[in-house]
């Protein structure tokens, strides 16, 4: 018998990326090519020949290499950056770590950190793992500056990190800010947030503990989000203590700080935060928490989530903000997906159509990409959860197909874990829609996007009191909090016989959503407005005549027949047809 356990083996990984080669793309991108394809051939395939390398893959401006030694790795990232020429800039990561075997190609958490060490390293620079390291400190003639532990995206545990500063050229401040503002111009680039560590106000031992605490749980739960990149405050305090937050994360070219003040009074604790825009100082969110401190850790862990999710949507709001006034055709591939994603919330057929026009647009120039992809299958995920007319016969396979190629390259996503959650029960496929869910809220317990995902997927897998739980903390935990997380809420709720809590809910929804109708239709049924409700159901269907109750996922991926019933029954007493 065939063995089918995976290959594995432990390898010297080496990740090379060009500092804003979308930017240089951009502005000359024949000759841009050409440089690259010139160094390559002269500079790279030999460099890496002559220390016993394999260059695994080509990334368009990427590079990971395999050796058969670290003190190898480090010595050819050291002549490939000492040799560099011309306008092409390199960042260098290196680990020593576990992988997995496929074919002609790598995969696993070895080559995961690897990529996540390049991206801390400067322009020119080099980053190490502690492993990587230990296995080359005093081989090689060059000097290390230990990092401390950091929290990478998508690893689990810190990683320690080692920075080369001898045997490699330096760049000057304007360069490598210059670097991170060129690489913002890619198709989808994280906003950089600069989190500060919280002071305390007074000598309370308690209040000096409590705001220690709380940088470290928000540091550790910010490092899980996906939808920017945390500049830990471990690498940052000094400069901080120096300039204040605002001045540093100008020179580390954050986009925005997030700072916190803690007060203790007897058993109380009021904790203030406020996320602000680096550029000119501007609050874009704040709020003063006050709570009791009975239990400390419980404390912390309800202002890391609070914090955690709310500032991931206001982060997220200002990004639109900034280009609400630009045209369509002035937006950059990076803004396109700001736009398309800003349309995307609004969950209406002709706001989730445009989405898509602009999520396929970023796809010709950057056909692999995880954010423009997985937002593309999210607008096909829209319509069926809606039951609206797809442009596609075959949606939900080519959807299926895309997200597992998508998990395959990023099997720690915590988005993909979500979208692929709704997916296996929109094909009836109930085990494996709980066990996505309950993944995508492993690998983010304090993102209220997976709160909802593990809520719906309990919901519909018959465990309405598990899901109202998750429901309710994620509605809670997110002052940003969109109307759909509303009508989930107001789903759960009817199934809780609470019709009149969900109306309360879905009052202060804007209302264009046809969700939301839906759901007002159900609850108005449901609170014994029946009249009222067919009224509803009357102008939905003047807008959308061709409405089915028959194609809305959402209501119709229920294990239990009798929880579909219930919700179909009160729906079509309102004169919906399917």
């Amino acid at each position: 018998m065939e063995n089918s356990k995976p290959k594995r083996r432990l390898a010297a990984i080496f990740a090379a990326d060009v500092v804003g080669f979308s930017n240089m793309m951009g502005e000359d991108e024949a000759g841009t090519l050409a440089h690259l394809k010139d160094c390559e051939r002269k500079l790279i395939q030999p460099t890496v020949a002559n220390y016993l390398g394999s260059i695994v893959k080509k990334m368009g401006d990427g590079y990971l290499v395999e050796f058969p030694s670290v003190v190898s790795a480090v010595q050819c990232a050291i002549e490939w950056q000492d040799q560099m020429e011309g306008p092409l800039v390199f960042r260098i990561g290196i680990n020593l770590g576990d992988v997995i075997v496929e074919d002609d190609d790598l995969f696993g958490e070895g080559i995961n950190v690897a990529a996540r060490l390049e991206a801390l390293a400067e322009p020119g620079g080099i980053c190490l793992s502690e492993d990587a390291w230990r296995q080359s400190k005093g081989k090689v003639e060059a000097q290390f500056e230990d990092l401390g532990a950091k929290h990478l995206k998508n690893i689990a545990e810190p990683v320690r990190v080692y920075r080369l500063t001898s045997g490699v050229r330096s760049f000057p401040d304007e360069l490598q800010m210059a670097a991170r503002r060129n690489d913002s111009n890619s198709t989808w680039k994280p906003p950089t947030v600069l989190l500060s560590p919280f002071r305390h106000q007074g000598a309370s031992i308690d209040a000096e503990s409590l705001a220690s605490g709380l940088t470290e749980t928000l540091g550790s739960a910010l490092a899980h989000f996906e939808e920017f990149e945390l500049i830990d405050p471990s690498s940052a305090k000094q400069a901080i203590a120096n300039s204040g937050a605002l001045e540093a994360g100008r020179r580390l070219g954050a986009e925005f700080a997030l700072e916190g003040m803690v007060q203790v009074a007897v058993q109380r604790a009021r904790i203030s935060v406020q996320l602000v825009k680096v550029s000119n100082g501007q609050r874009v969110w704040s709020d003063t928490l006050d709570r009791s401190l009975d239990d400390v850790f419980e404390l912390q862990d309800d202002i890391t989530a609070l914090v955690a999710s709310t500032m991931s949507d206001a982060v997220g709001e200002e990004q639109a903000k900034a280009i609400a006034e630009k045209p369509d055709s002035e937006l950059s591939l990076h803004e396109q997906v700001v736009r398309g994603l800003q349309l995307l919330h609004r969950v209406n057929p002709k706001d989730n159509e445009v989405a898509r026009g602009h999520f396929e647009n970023v796809l010709q120039s950057d056909p692999k990409g995880l954010w423009p992809k997985l937002c593309l299958c999210w607008t096909y995920a829209i319509e069926l959860a809606g039951g609206w007319p797809s442009t596609r016969a075959d949606a939900l396979e080519f959807t299926l197909n895309e997200m597992i190629d998508l998990m395959r390259r990023y099997p720690r996503s915590a988005h993909i874990h979500r979208l692929m959650s709704r997916l296996r029960y929109f094909e009836s496929d109930y085990a494996k829609g709980v066990a996505h869910a309950e993944r995508a809220y492993e690998l983010n317990p304090y993102h209220s996007d997976m709160m909802i995902a593990l809520g719906l997927a309990r919901l519909w897998n018959g465990e309405p009191e598990q899901a109202l739980v998750h429901l309710e903390r994620a509605f809670a935990t997110n002052q940003y909090a969109p109307d759909v997380f509303k009508n989930y809420l107001s789903l759960a709720y009817f199934l809780h016989d609470r019709s009149d809590d969900a109306l309360k809910i879905l009052a202060s929804s804007e209302g264009g959503q046809t969700i939301t109708r839906l759901y007002r239709i159900l609850n108005l049924v449901g609170s014994d407005q029946v009249e009222e409700a067919k009224t509803e159901a009357q102008s939905l269907l003047g807008e959308y005549p061709d409405f089915r109750l028959d194609r809305t996922q959402l209501i119709n991926s229920f294990r239990r027949g009798e929880d579909r019933t219930r919700v179909v029954e009160a729906l079509r007493t309102a004169g919906l047809p399917g």
